[in-house]
């Protein structure tokens, strides 16, 4: 084996191995620093969900009231996120607060959540409790979030009630633009911008030895 073959012989091995760490590099793993079980199906969705991916913990020590908001209907009425903000007349908060705050897309649907009603949620003692911020939803000057974001396992835990708590005031209407995104293309990282460079360095050895390759073994005539 020549040099030249050697080099690209070594650069196809160096591609293989760094192929992995290119494409993984461009995706968001889970955080560990929002433990949501395994046993979640959309864990990486709702660990997503916080802001900078990260939560806590929290086993409740006594009873603990929480705030679910969703529309006249009746749909969103049930759920695993929760909140401890309040939205109501009686401090000046209406449905828009509550829609950008809890980051309620309303591209999400249909129909969108408008947090027209107030559930009052009350968690028994004893219960795992994930507790955190809610994150901004694209576009971020709509959906912004910075609400207290609750995540519970199981709405059907023993111990758990949900009882209708009061109206929101309507706020209005957002921005048309609001109203629809396009799709996001994820931010690459440090070691992705590495493979790439390192990729496009393997083939200016790939090239020319390919190249000359095929010359050398061409059929005369």
């Amino acid at each position: 084996m020549n040099k030249r073959d050697c080099a690209v012989w070594l650069g196809g091995v160096a591609f293989i191995g760094l192929c992995p760490f290119v494409i993984v590099a461009g995706q968001t793993p889970a955080s560990a620093a929002c433990p949501i079980p395994d046993s979640v199906l959309d864990q990486p969705t709702v660990i997503a969900s916080f802001l900078n991916s990260e939560c806590t913990k929290q086993t409740l020590t006594q009873d603990t009231t929480y705030y679910r908001y969703y529309n006249d209907d009746n749909t969103y009425r049930f759920g695993r996120f929760l909140t401890t903000n309040f939205y109501d007349s009686s401090n000046g908060k209406t449905t828009l607060d509550a829609i950008q705050e809890l980051a309620l897309a309303q591209y999400f649907g249909p129909p969108p959540n408008l947090a027209q009603l107030r559930e009052r949620v009350t968690l028994p003692a004893g219960l795992d409790v994930y507790i955190g911020v809610a994150g901004p939803q694209p576009p971020k000057a709509c959906y912004p979030g910075g609400a207290t974001q609750a995540f519970i396992e199981n709405t059907r835990t023993t111990g758990i009630s949900f009882i209708f708590d009061g109206n929101v005031p309507d706020g209005g209407s957002l921005p048309a633009n609001c109203y629809s995104v396009g799709k996001s293309i994820p931010e690459p990282s440090a070691v992705f911008g590495i493979g790439a460079i390192a990729i496009l360095g393997l083939a200016t050895i790939f090239n020319p030895a390919f190249t000359k390759s095929k010359i050398k073994h061409l059929p005369n005539g």
